[in-house]
């Protein structure tokens, strides 16, 4: 395993410099070359400088040849143990290497060490992945749960809408029946609602389910006028403390547009930009009419005349191409409706 050049451990344990060996017996050799007749002096020079071979006095020659045997066998051992010392030198070098080996192998070992662990870490991985699996499963498992919770709940809402919540009280609708319909006029009066039983709160939705609500509203009698619901279906039911009553659907449809058109002047036909008569036919429940001329969009015409009547005369049109519509103010629907535009020329 790598380890990063800025982290201890076994590889730097040692120095990169080798360490210097030093002889174990460096010390022993010492001794036995140190004369005991004096610093740095051995012994056979120390014989020759007092003079010992001037006499032929048996003794001396005695104890010469003894010193020359003693020096033999000191020489002698000097080799001996020279080699044993570089045989010694060489084993410690050799038990140097295996140290260094046992090193490298300590940190070898630091380093399988480090892989065991990070083996162990991937033994752990693998369960920590299972783990993970497992714990991911668990989630598929909660996400397909919920999944299929959703789309038992659509179900429920589906089979929700197409059957309404039955009663639950002593509350009994009486008007409108269930399924009426209605257009969207604002010239007549509320729709109004009622039933039989105790006041409570009358509640109005878009859906058969009732949820989300759209009006509660409370209610102290047996009935509720309901003012121009906007077009659409629509669901109601009633609510008071014994209970709730069935729930009746009703539609409003859109409101019936006004039947206008233009007589004069034709698509593409010209008209005086002052004095020029626009004329067109109306219809009921119009409030007012208005005649725009635009050579653009129609957020902010050019030139615009209103009135109530069934025609206008143009003034200070200026001349040039436009495109015309005629307006009618619904009082059935409350708002503007207007004609298909069309081109006409201005003089």
């Amino acid at each position: 395993m790598n380890q990063p050049s800025n982290q201890t451990g076994a590889n730097n344990t040692f120095s990169s410099q080798p360490a210097s060996q030093t002889n174990p017996f460096t010390a022993d050799l010492k001794g036995e070359f140190t004369s005991n007749f004096g610093t740095n002096t051995n012994a056979v020079s120390q014989i020759f400088k007092e003079g010992g071979f001037v006499s032929n006095n048996r003794t001396k020659y005695m104890i010469i040849g003894g010193v020359v045997l003693v020096v033999l066998v000191i020489a002698g051992f000097m080799l001996m143990g020279g080699e044993g010392g570089t045989d010694e030198f060489a084993d410690d070098s050799a038990a140097g290497e295996e140290g260094t080996k046992t090193d490298e192998d300590a940190a070898e070992g630091d380093e399988a060490t480090a892989d065991a662990d990070a083996d162990g870490d991937a033994a752990k991985d693998p369960a920590a992945d299972g783990k993970s699996d497992a714990t991911a499963d668990a989630a598929a498992t909660t996400d397909a749960t919920s999944a299929a919770s959703a789309t038992t709940d659509a179900s429920a809402k589906t089979a929700a809408q197409t059957a309404a919540p039955a009663a639950t009280g002593s509350i009994a609708l009486t008007s409108p029946e269930s399924g009426a319909s209605v257009s969207y006029d604002e010239t007549q009066g509320p729709a109004t609602f009622s039933w039989n039983g105790d006041g409570g709160y009358i509640v109005f939705s878009r859906k058969a389910d009732m949820t989300p609500e759209v009006l509660r509203i409370r209610v102290s009698g047996n009935s509720y006028r309901f003012n121009h619901p906007w077009p659409g279906n629509w669901y109601w039911k009633v609510e008071n403390d014994s209970g709730a009553s069935e729930v009746r659907s009703f539609t409003v449809s859109a409101p019936t547009r006004r039947n206008i058109s233009v007589a004069a002047p034709a698509a593409g036909g010209t008209v005086a930009g002052t004095g020029g008569q626009v004329q067109w036919q109306g219809d009921n429940s119009v409030a007012f009419y208005r005649v725009e001329l635009s050579t653009g969009d129609w957020a902010n015409p050019q030139f615009r005349f209103a009135t109530r009547g069934n025609s206008v005369q143009l003034q200070g049109v200026t001349a040039g191409q436009y495109q015309m519509r005629l307006g009618a103010f619904s009082e059935v629907s409350g708002r503007w409706e207007y004609t298909q535009a069309m081109p006409v020329t201005v003089q």
